[in-house]
């Protein structure tokens, strides 16, 4: 795991909480530390640990989005893109901002052309997100649209103070 990962897990614990839950309007099934077991089915979610749960999260989502070679912010966005939204919407989203043909597959190019185009790309995301929040905010799911709002403001506010020198604790 990269300092940078670790600098910015405190806010995926944060969102993600460390409570077993089994929602039966959450598709994901049983989760805890934010880990489901659709997505997850080898994993013990009932028992699962925070030190593996953030294994998880550096393997399976920081990695594959690429976040530690995007431009700061953008990393972090992509990467919690990628854990309430998906990995592929979240390589697609950022390679259409950027202008790289969106395969859903961050490689070298998309992330020349984020770097080229620098952390502007983070606040596009996240308006992005918002929008792609309040388009499946309905019926059972109207439910999450508050925390879902919440959660990406909050990384908005984190990102602007990374970006102006702080960090994200």
């Amino acid at each position: 795991m990269t300092p940078r990962f670790l600098a910015f897990w405190p806010f995926i614990l944060e969102w993600e909480g460390s409570a077993y839950e089994n929602d039966p309007d959450d598709e994901g099934g049983e989760t805890k530390y934010g880990i489901d077991k659709r997505s997850h089915p080898n994993e013990d979610i009932k028992h699962l640990t925070e030190d593996r749960a953030k294994q998880i999260y550096f393997d399976s989502y920081w990695t594959k989005v690429r976040a530690e070679d995007l431009p700061l912010g953008v990393g972090e966005v992509c990467m919690d893109i990628g854990v309430n939204n998906g990995i592929s919407r979240a390589a697609k989203w950022l390679q259409q901002d950027v202008g790289a043909t969106a395969d859903g597959i961050i490689g070298d190019k998309t992330i020349e052309a984020s770097t080229a185009k620098g952390s502007a790309v983070a606040f596009d995301l996240l308006d992005r997100r918002e929008q792609f929040y309040n388009d499946i905010a309905v019926g059972r799911m109207r439910k999450y649209l508050k925390g879902w709002l919440n959660r990406n403001h909050a990384l908005r506010s984190r990102v602007q103070d990374l970006l102006a020198g702080g960090d994200f604790v």
